[in-house]
């Protein structure tokens, strides 16, 4: 469904000449429209995977033995929900969240009766301790990723603070967003105002050395919202972050974007997309041409922009099923889809050279292979074009799995003739990882869990 913030439109004008105008534009506006809505084709690109494997060329950032988090009440081994940044100055930065399980809410826990049972047959651990659940921490590294300095933490609310991202303005200064997790209210979010799920910020004006003690909360049209990253940088320098969360109205779950013009101080609402079904871990970014294209889990929605957000297509599938996608623009125009596959599991990734309108990949409804873990990768472009991408082992549902989650890391590159993908050894690949059981993928289900 098309939407906006029609207070952004200028007053009519009287002339003839100037309706003619506007009319004109509107119909142009209209078939565009229609074109972009179709679903995007996907074309099978046959020895695509990369021939060198994830076993021969991922690292591990944090994890059992490796680099892990001092203990803090709450802390019980997981570690998850990251993003990298490469500052200007060469500093690489990863955020994360390190807790007690897949979702580290606060103790005493609150959540349904039912609902924490159905936890604790999953994997919830018993006797947690965390008067403050889990907590964003960071990483740094000043060789371009080589070495890893030890975790300390980036911000600790009284929430679980969950998916920090990070975008570096033109000025220098350093933006972060996250979301806050209470757990689960008994009833509608909006009768129990303590227990919403928002997004927040804060900055850094010193490469991400110190950050702004209070974080701000971001401007939503939803009850409770949440964002993965990453942010994006707009060609006029603006900062720009996509949502997702639910109306007042009840669901299904809509995406909002909204931007900054003030160094990620204040935020403005552009527009909101919906569909019939629920649009959650939206992703954005701006092509080559201006348009911006966003995505969704989970059904691998797509759609686009030609006015910086205000109004877009409606949405549509093209049978790439997928959970948590993460949209990049390469410096050759190139648009990179890391995902996790509900078809085939494991982290993927799929690109496009048109915009989004064609897809090359594996199979018909599955990208190319980058590792087969539970995924959630973020990434980041190196000078020599390749991606430096962060993700998860396992999702840390199963106790055991959630005592000994990594974060993991690769490097990834487009063929140059387009062929399909290459992985590349991590800076840090001698460090090893210990073996994990085997991954669960996401639920359609388990959103509530994260978010609500």
């Amino acid at each position: 469904m098309i939407s906006g913030n029609t207070g952004e439109w200028p007053l009519l004008l009287e002339s003839s000449g100037q309706k003619l105008f506007l009319a004109a534009c509107g119909a142009a506006i209209a078939a565009f429209t229609a074109a972009a809505a179709s679903a995007p084709e996907v074309t099978v690109v046959q020895g695509g995977d990369s021939k060198a494997t994830a076993d021969e060329c991922r690292g591990v950032l944090v994890g059992p033995g490796v680099n892990q988090p001092d203990p803090f009440p709450g802390y019980g081994g997981f570690v998850g929900w990251e993003s990298p940044v490469r500052l200007k100055n060469g500093d690489w930065l990863v955020g994360f969240n390190a807790g007690y399980w897949h979702a580290s809410a606060p103790t005493p826990l609150h959540y349904p009766e039912k609902t924490l049972q159905a936890y604790i047959k999953m994997g919830l651990p018993a006797g947690i301790v965390a008067p403050t659940g889990g907590r964003a921490m960071l990483i740094r590294s000043t060789d371009q990723g080589k070495t890893w300095s030890k975790p300390v933490t980036l911000i600790d609310t009284p929430a679980d603070d969950r998916h920090p991202a990070f975008l570096e303005l033109r000025d220098g200064t350093l933006v972060c967003s996250f979301f806050t997790y209470m757990g689960q209210p008994e009833g509608d979010m909006w009768k129990d105002p303590a227990m919403e799920t928002h997004v927040r910020l804060i900055r850094s004006f010193d490469g991400g050395r110190t950050w702004e003690k209070r974080p701000s909360l971001l401007p939503s049209p939803f009850v409770g919202e949440e964002t993965d990253g990453p942010l994006v940088l707009l060609k006029d320098g603006s900062a720009l972050i996509a949502v997702d969360g639910r109306p007042r109205s009840g669901p299904p779950d809509q995406a909002a974007f909204l931007r900054s013009t003030h160094r990620g101080r204040s935020w403005k609402l552009l527009g909101t997309v919906r569909a019939s079904h629920d649009l959650q871990e939206v992703t954005v970014a701006e092509l080559p041409d201006g348009q911006w294209v966003m995505m969704a889990r989970p059904e691998g929605d797509i759609a686009w922009s030609r006015d910086q957000g205000r109004t877009w297509t409606e949405p549509v599938s093209f049978g790439m099923r997928m959970f948590a996608p993460s949209l990049y623009v390469l410096r050759d125009g190139t648009l990179v889809c890391l995902h996790g596959s509900y078809t085939r599991g494991g982290l993927r990734v799929i690109f496009s050279r048109d915009g989004g309108h064609t897809w090359m990949a594996a199979g018909k409804d599955y990208g190319f292979l980058v590792d087969q873990s539970y995924g959630y990768g973020k990434a980041m472009e190196l000078p020599d074009g390749s991606l430096f991408i962060t993700y998860l082992a396992t999702g840390g549902h199963r106790t055991s799995d959630a005592q000994n989650n990594a974060i993991r890391c690769i490097r990834l590159r487009v063929r140059p003739d387009y062929s399909g993908i290459d992985l590349l050894p991590a800076p840090n690949r001698t460090a090893t990882l210990s073996p994990v059981s085997p991954t669960l993928s996401p639920s359609d289900g388990e959103r509530e869990q994260r978010r609500r």
